[in-house]
């Protein structure tokens, strides 16, 4: 299945399919990150961060000693929102509620079953195996007309996760030095060379050296 309109439905670029080649491998990213925040990061976070009220601090109540919001997070069971008197999520906006958390592992399995159904396929049985499955399938999902509501569904997902981690964006390295691309200037991580936001040009040698003189000169 190919994209009527011949680009992307996420970034806008070029492409004979709804989900670009970028696209799908920054979906494949943020499902790596996913997995590393739920499994090795956010576990350690269970615990109050420093400073915040416990059992022996002045105005503590019933609630918990340990980070809700995190726990929440991790427990496939969790619902966001309220439950109604037959037991049924009840649906708000993120703004409406102050505690809004979805949990990482049963929405990934959602994801995942909604794939399987549509495939008629059995969905996976485990958190590992339903990002295996969606991983798999990134160039299937990529045909699908709602390849951009999938791809915002992970981004919010990987927000949600790497703000509960306290892990806040890096600051940019500079504006791109494309004359045409207003974007910001990242680090790409380990292994990865810096990279522009917008037009994708990455960074290393000569090129950081450049960028380093252009800030410079512009501060």
């Amino acid at each position: 299945m190919t994209d009527h309109f011949g680009h992307c439905l996420v970034c806008e670029q070029p492409s004979t399919r709804y989900g670009c080649s970028d696209c799908r491998n920054r979906a494949g990213q943020l499902l790596r990150e996913l997995e590393l925040y739920t499994t090795e990061f956010l576990p350690l976070m269970t615990q109050p961060a420093r400073g915040q009220a416990g059992r022996m601090s002045p105005g503590y109540g019933s609630r918990s000693p340990a980070r809700d919001d995190v726990l929440a997070a991790l427990d496939p069971r969790s619902r966001p929102g309220d439950v109604d008197e037959d037991g049924e999520a009840v649906m708000r906006r993120p703004d409406d509620a102050g505690t809004w958390v979805r949990s990482i592992p049963s929405s990934v399995a959602g994801i995942a079953k909604s794939m399987a159904e549509e495939r008629d396929e059995l969905p996976p049985s485990t958190f590992g195996g339903s990002l295996d499955y969606i991983r798999n399938l990134l160039w299937w999902r990529a045909g699908r007309p709602d390849f951009d509501d999938f791809f915002d569904d992970l981004a919010e997902l990987h927000r949600q996760a790497r703000e509960l981690a306290g892990d806040q964006p890096q600051q940019a390295l500079g504006g791109c030095l494309n004359v045409t691309c207003d974007g910001r200037v990242r680090w790409g991580g380990p292994g990865r060379p810096a990279q522009c936001g917008e037009c994708k040009r990455t960074y290393d040698g000569l090129d950081l050296v450049r960028l380093g003189v252009a800030e410079e000169t512009a501060a």
